[in-house]
């Protein structure tokens, strides 16, 4: 079979493009965009490319897709929750029961009534359409709680459904954000289509070709392949899943056949050497491992969210409501129901034994009367659908608001009466207004359908966020704290072997962030913070492709991730710190970046160091190699990076005078400075500097700009490196890779060839050739142009003119103390490239900027400075700061080893040149390969300094933290750090870190390796270590656990543990953390509330500012194959860009609304796997979203909760009043005062309307001060409000009574006086009454009913606050209360008239006082309420008092006086 031709690659782009602007133009004009056709055209493009069969494509993205969908769409990753409704309780099956037998009474009843009433008595009729109503309302009740539970239940699966659909129509665009390395995002370089991308691990399927970094944990099981990939075959060698991959394991697998530098040893061991990425024709990933992944990770993760995902507990009101209807179903109501059954019999026997009727009204008489009584504990039945309509509405109103505090782009401000300094001033908020027709119509929908966005019903959200009592925080990095380290402090030398130490700060400035030094008198270290400025100015780029700057997230755009892991610090622009110096973009323009070094060192002992320090990756630094306009032959190295293998490679340091040797007692120095940055959550740098000269037009190597006389080509302006190495072919150019080796083996086979007996002259004629050319690149540097013609004094270190004012800097004023509009003027002007060779100096010898050269950074060397060995003999060392050291940074190792011929992976080194250049063209000659010439640069520099940096707290952070404090919520904050670190970072947050303030999570034996309890006040207080000892100390010692808010040395298993021991002792938890951290999703799944927040921006953004309608070149889209080593790859890349520009310029918006993941063409593989992440979270928060956006939803939530508890007194002393009523009007020897029917209407309509006007009484300001009830000891002083209830539904009971009675005796026709009536009409025959009897009954029943409701509004308008009174808040501030009184008033009085105007009785005959007992009842009723709220107020003040006590109280048992 022949196949046919496939179009050309460009072919198909050019045509994808037109087609793609075509739908634009149809978008435009409002035409619908047929964006199948499209996607169909690009999927073409991206799936029919021939690549070289000899190299490595990977997967495509249509078969990872499928084989997603194919593990998503089987059955056994269904996830189904338990419902909240417990259909087996004995409380739901005793109002069933009961129920029932009302149902059957009242057929039996209504039936002989109608069978044996003379005349017809329309009570029977009642009796049967009331028992009908039940059954319906029964048959309804129990339908939506099937339906809800069902819809509770499959909340996850439909979430599971709802990402394989975004998956299913996602189009394969990778958004390229150049994830950083944090802890909280887990991606993997993954090889899909031809091209490097970064792709979370849930979407990493089986097949995957993976390029692990050194320190990286592997995501699932992996397996190590060999040999090119046309010999490829998998090996045995197979890392589990979370497994750390580090040198060490490595060096198992056939350590003898493999060479550091990813090479064999021979030939024929090709075939048995590791994948390395170079091999598989992929040098630009140079540096990694390739492994091929063996399971999907997904399968695993939907296996443990099936078996450890549990139902979310019950509320706080779930099980206040729970208890207290356990106690009317299974006590009050058997109560009331017996007593009734008793004392009808009795009434009945005694008062009717001589009665002829006695045998016809027996039936009536007990049955009816008595199913008359229980008959509102019936009516109860449909109030599981009150509560399913008010969670929906609470629910509703909790997403409407956060979606509306989401997108709402006004900051949180304090309201106008807020006293700034006062620490019980409520939070600021957002002035917003959420439109009732947006919850109506997120009601509509969450009643019709299963709510997978949100999870609002397996989730109780409205509930728990009312109820919050911990928060827990279980990232750090981009979740409550910048994604990115800030600069904390700056270590230069100083003179006299002695540094200083200038702290930096970061101010908001406008829309920009400045960054200054707040020491004062910082500027005396000008001399040494001029060269480290410059290093920082120049080895960075953090600049958007087309030059635009990129402040949000400011990061360092350099090629070192591609080759391997580093830290944090690494991946930060420098270029703050050298605008905190004094350096603009003017002075920098005449440097041109000639090479990227990545250098990195997995086998060096700085990375086994950095192990032992749980800081998993290589040690590596990045060099930049710098030429000057003018001096192409003059380069010069800025290093910065690993501080311990930095100083590994330096052997001098400037201490802003002169050039020293850096001695073992100098060395440990900044080591010992090192090591406490690294105690105190500091990350630190180093940074280094060494000339280079260097004769161009030898070099045989392409990327390397030759001289003016023997090319025309200039080197890229730093302002346009970034712009150069977008095109793939100059990545490779300007960006090399580069690996050291060092072991102890190598360290003393240098000390051993390294000739310590070399001549002196030797050795000094060398020193003395490198000195001047050093000094000579100083003078060239600092001197301004009209000065470098004089000549230069040796004796002096300086030239002949005004230089010698280069140390002596002139005070520059810090941006701290100096205006807005005159920063950049005295900055730029006293710190500008010809500021920093004289600030004294004045304006008129102040030459041209751009003919400065790197060397500027650096004063005259000092005269004779010899290199030789006892350089050091008479520097006095301590033992103290030598006791750390390591062998490798000893001065003798380092001269031994970065001096011999067998320096780092055993290469040759360069021999002597005579010529005063470092490499000339005979030395050039002797390598072979241009990493040869580039290992050997890095060596023997200059040591410049340290910067350490820190991760700052996100905006409103610590605000917010000391805020949940006052609203009785506690932060706890779980590290994975040591107990030190730890402290660090959480006096950063604001946290408590005295005695009794940090825990650490792991028993010295899980291999996590801390220092323990080193406080001496920690070990006085006995606090538990480790997880496993927490309960019994909770037990046996004291609650300390419980109260702190800082966890240390924590892994995922242990703070899931912790949360579930939270929740044991009753309280609600919160849990937030990283949206890409897979680790994270077992942990949202265990505690009652999950919020996941994006820790990268806009990571489902397609670029940066992309909603905008800011697009990038294409190149921008994606790190790809290099043209040279496969073009149609590139082809594949730059098709799947065109796409992906293509539909942001089609007009869709790619910001997040604050759903999980983003539908239409522009999800990325980041929304993807933060859905898959996020599969427990109801909420999920944006990067920029402040995390006071969490205490308004909780603020709203309890106000919603109490809302909800004040409606649901409302409804439950309503019932318990109407039974009482009744059962009063029955042993006064009366029918029933209130009817079935009316009843029903009562508590199916006026009570639950009343209640509903009670969800939106206005927000109680002092609500967010108040302790949160902790979810156990429900109710526990039930006979308190037992007591309240029937002090407060006294006088309704008593008015309802008396209305009934008084109006009964007027209406008879005999018309007995009132203390006759019970003997009168109770000794009738009711099978005979008359028409006229039977309307005059009806009548006081409709009297009786219309007064309670009017007292029942009035109670409603005491229920609104718990403990507010009348005075304190007026009910007719509640608007929707008010209409609905008035309704119910007015349908109440319908109702009446409907039932009187058909009847016979006259209504006129009522006396007047019976309106008077009925309307001014409020008299006497209100001020009842208010004494028993005035008493209540007392005790929950107490109750609060002592709350709030126990919340800030930190002693334990054994805590430290």
């Amino acid at each position: 079979m022949i196949e046919p031709p496939l179009p050309s690659n460009k072919s198909l782009i050019k045509d994808t493009c037109e087609e793609n602007e075509h739908e634009a133009d149809k978008l435009s004009k409002g035409e619908p965009c047929t964006a199948d056709s499209k996607q169909a055209k690009t999927n073409e493009i991206l799936t029919t490319q021939k690549i070289d069969s000899k190299r490595a494509t990977g997967l495509s993205t249509a078969i990872a897709k499928n084989k997603l969908l194919e593990l998503l769409d089987t059955d056994h990753t269904r996830v189904l929750i338990p419902p909240h409704f417990d259909q087996q309780s004995k409380s739901l099956r005793a109002i069933l029961g009961a129920t029932a037998i009302i149902v059957v009474f009242l057929l039996v009843n209504g039936a002989y009534v109608l069978a044996k009433g003379d005349p017809d008595q329309t009570r029977g009729i009642g009796s049967v359409v009331e028992a009908a109503l039940l059954l319906l309302s029964i048959a309804f009740t129990y339908w939506a709680i099937l339906r809800e539970s069902k819809l509770e239940t499959r909340e996850l699966d439909m979430r599971l459904c709802a990402i394989s659909q975004e998956i299913r129509g996602w189009n394969g665009i990778y958004a390229d954000l150049r994830t950083p390395q944090l802890p909280t995002v887990t991606t993997y370089t993954t090889l899909r289509d031809g091209v490097w991308r970064d792709v979370p691990t849930l979407l990493l399927v089986e097949g995957d070709i993976i390029a692990l970094a050194y320190g990286e944990s592997t995501p699932c099981n992996i397996s190590l392949r060999t040999g090119n990939d046309d010999l490829a075959r998998d090996t045995e060698f197979t890392l589990s899943r979370g497994q750390k991959f580090t040198p060490e394991i490595m060096q198992l697998w056939q350590p003898a056949a493999c060479l550091p530098n990813g090479g064999v040893n021979s030939a024929s061991a090709s075939a048995q050497s590791s994948w390395d990425p170079r091999e598989a024709g992929h040098s630009a990933m140079a540096g990694r491992v390739l492994f091929l992944v063996k399971a999907t990770p997904l399968n695993n993760h939907l296996t443990q969210i099936s078996l450890h995902h549990q139902r979310t507990g019950r509320s706080v009101l779930q099980n206040q409501i729970r208890v207290v209807i356990r106690l009317c179903a299974l006590r009050i109501l058997p109560f009331f129901f017996i007593a009734a059954l008793i004392a009808n019999a009795v009434i009945y026997g005694v008062v009717s034994a001589k009665q002829q009727s006695h045998y016809s009204m027996g039936v009536e008489a007990i049955l009816g009367k008595t199913v008359y009584i229980v008959f509102p504990f019936a009516c109860t039945v449909l109030w599981p659908v009150f509560w399913i309509i008010s969670r929906i509405f609470t629910n509703s109103c909790e997403v409407v608001l956060f979606d509306t505090l989401q997108r709402s782009k006004t900051d949180y401000e304090d309201t106008d009466n807020i006293d700034e300094f006062d620490i019980e001033a409520l939070p600021p908020t957002k002035d917003i207004t959420v439109g009732i027709g947006a919850i109506v119509d997120h009601m509509r929908w969450l009643w019709f359908n299963c709510d997978y966005r949100t999870l609002s019903r397996s989730s109780n959200l409205s509930e728990t966020l009312g109820n919050i009592t911990v928060i827990c925080g279980i990232d750090k990095e981009g979740t409550i704290a910048e994604p990115f380290c800030t600069p904390e402090q700056i270590v230069v030398p100083d003179q006299g072997d002695d540094y200083a130490i200038l702290d930096v700060a970061q101010q908001q400035e406008g829309a920009e962030m400045r960054t200054f030094i707040i020491d004062e008198g910082w500027e005396k270290y000008l001399p040494s913070l001029r060269p480290l400025g410059l290093d920082c100015s120049l080895n960075t780029s953090a600049h958007r492709l087309g030059g635009g700057r990129t402040e949000t997230t400011h990061r360092r755009h350099n090629q070192m991730r591609r080759h391997g892991k580093v830290i944090p610090a690494q991946d930060t622009c420098l270029c703050r710190i050298g605008k905190a110096i004094g350096f603009i973009d003017e002075d920098l323009s005449c440097y041109s970046k000639l090479k990227e070094v990545n250098v990195f060192a997995p086998f060096h002992e700085a990375t086994v160091s950095l192990t032992r320090k749980d800081v998993f990756c290589a040690a590596s630094f990045t060099s930049t190699i710098i030429q000057t306009d003018g001096s192409p032959g003059l380069l010069q190295m800025l290093t910065d990076g690993n501080v311990e293998l930095v100083l590994g490679m330096c052997l001098d340091y400037f201490d802003g005078t002169d050039i020293k040797p850096l001695d073992d007692h100098t060395i440990a120095q900044y080591y010992s400075l090192y090591l406490n940055a690294l105690q105190q959550d500091l990350q630190c740098l180093a940074f280094s500097y060494r000339p280079l000269t260097v004769d161009i037009d030898s070099i045989k190597w392409p990327g390397w700009k030759k001289s003016e006389a023997a090319s025309d080509n200039r080197p890229a302006k730093r302002s346009n490196f970034v712009k150069a190495t977008a095109n793939p072919n100059v990545q490779s150019l300007l960006s090399k890779y580069v690996d050291l080796h060092l072991d102890d083996d190598a360290v003393q086979s240098a000390i051993t060839e390294y000739n310590p007996t070399m001549s002196r002259s030797s050795a000094e004629s060398k020193s003395t050739d490198n000195k001047e050319i050093a000094q000579n690149s100083v003078l060239s540097a600092t001197m301004p142009v009209e000065n470098r013609t004089g000549t230069y004094n040796k004796s002096l270190g300086k030239p002949n003119g005004d230089i010698a004012d280069i140390a002596d800097a002139e005070t520059v004023t810090p941006f701290a103390h100096t205006a807005a509009g005159d920063v950049e003027e005295g900055i730029g002007n006293d710190l500008s490239a010809n500021g920093l060779a004289a600030n004294s100096m004045n304006s008129d010898s102040i030459g041209d900027g751009k003919s400065q050269t790197a060397q500027a950074v650096i004063s005259s060397a000092r005269d004779g400075y010899n290199f030789s060995d006892d350089d050091s003999d008479e520097v006095a060392t301590h033992s103290s700061s030598l006791d750390d050291l390591p062998d490798y940074l000893t001065e003798a190792a380092r001269k031994a080893l970065l001096r011999s011929k067998t320096k780092f992976t055993m290469q040759s080194n360069v021999s002597d040149n005579t010529l005063g250049l470092d490499y000339n063209k005979e030395s050039l000659c002797q390598l072979s390969e241009e990493e040869d010439l580039l290992r050997d640069a890095v060596t023997e520099q200059i040591f410049l300094g340290l910067a350490t940096f820190a991760y700052e707290p996100k905006t409103d952070v610590c605000d917010f933290i000391e805020d949940l404090d006052i609203a009785g919520i506690r932060f706890v904050y779980f590290s994975r750090a040591t107990g030190r670190q730890s402290k660090a970072f959480a006096e950063r947050l604001g946290l408590e870190t005295d005695w009794n303030t940090c825990i650490l999570l792991s028993s010295g034996t899980d291999g996590i390796q801390g220092d323990g309890y080193i406080e001496d006040h920690d070990i006085k207080a006995r606090l538990p270590r480790g997880i496993e000892n927490i309960r019994s100390h909770l037990k046996e010692v004291d609650d300390i656990p419980l109260q702190i808010s800082l966890f240390a040395e924590c892994t995922p298993e242990s703070t899931r543990e912790m949360i579930k021991i939270f929740q044991d002792y009753g309280d609600v938890v919160c849990c937030i953390g990283s949206a890409l951290k897979d680790s994270n999703t077992l942990t949202f799944a265990a505690t009652d509330l999950a919020v996941g927040i994006e820790p990268i921006p806009h990571f489902n953004r397609v670029f940066y500012g992309g909603a905008q309608g800011i697009t990038a070149p294409v190149s921008q889209s994606t790190t790809r194959l290099s043209s040279n080593d496969d073009p149609a790859a590139a082809e594949v890349a730059e098709a799947s860009a065109v796409a992906l520009r293509s539909a942001v310029l089609s007009g869709h918006d790619a910001t997040n609304d604050g759903s999980i993941s983003t539908s239409g063409a522009l999800v990325t593989q980041y929304a993807l796997g933060a859905a898959l992440t996020c599969i427990p979270c109801p909420l999920f928060l944006q990067h920029d979203t402040s995390l006071y956006m969490l205490m308004q939803v909780i603020s709203e939530a309890r106000r919603l909760v109490s809302c909800v508890q004040q409606a649901a007194i409302l409804l439950l002393c309503s019932c318990l009043v109407l039974v009482a009523i009744n059962f009063v009007t029955a042993l006064c020897l009366l029918p029933p005062a209130l009817t079935g029917y009316m009843l029903l209407w009562i508590l199916w309509i006026v009570v639950p309307f009343l209640g509903i006007t009670l969800l939106f009484t206005p927000h109680d300001e002092n609500i967010m001060s108040t302790m949160p009830l902790k979810n156990h000891s429900h109710v526990s002083d039930i006979s308190r409000f037992a007591i309240y209830v029937v002090i407060r539904m006294l006088p309704p009971i008593v008015i309802t009574v008396f209305v009934y009675v008084i109006t009964l005796a007027r209406l008879l026709d005999d018309s007995p006086k009132l203390g006759q009536i019970s003997s009168v009409f109770g000794r009738k025959d009711w099978m005979s009454l008359s028409s006229n009897d039977q309307w005059a009954l009806l009548g006081a029943q409709t009297y009786a009913m219309t007064a309670f409701v009017f007292h029942c509004v009035c109670i409603s308008s005491t229920l609104m606050y718990r403990t507010r009174s009348w005075i304190e808040f007026v009910p007719f501030r509640n608007v929707a209360w008010i209409f609905g009184s008035v309704v119910s008033l007015l349908l109440t009085f319908v109702f009446s008239a409907l039932l009187l105007v058909f009847g016979d009785a006259s209504v006129s005959r009522a006396p007047w006082y019976t309106y008077v007992i009925a309307f001014a009842g409020p008299v006497v009723l209100l001020p009842l309420q208010e004494l028993c709220k005035l008493h209540d107020k007392k005790r929950w003040t107490r109750l609060q008092k002592l709350a709030k006590l126990e919340f800030k109280t930190k002693l334990g048992l054994h805590s430290p006086l």
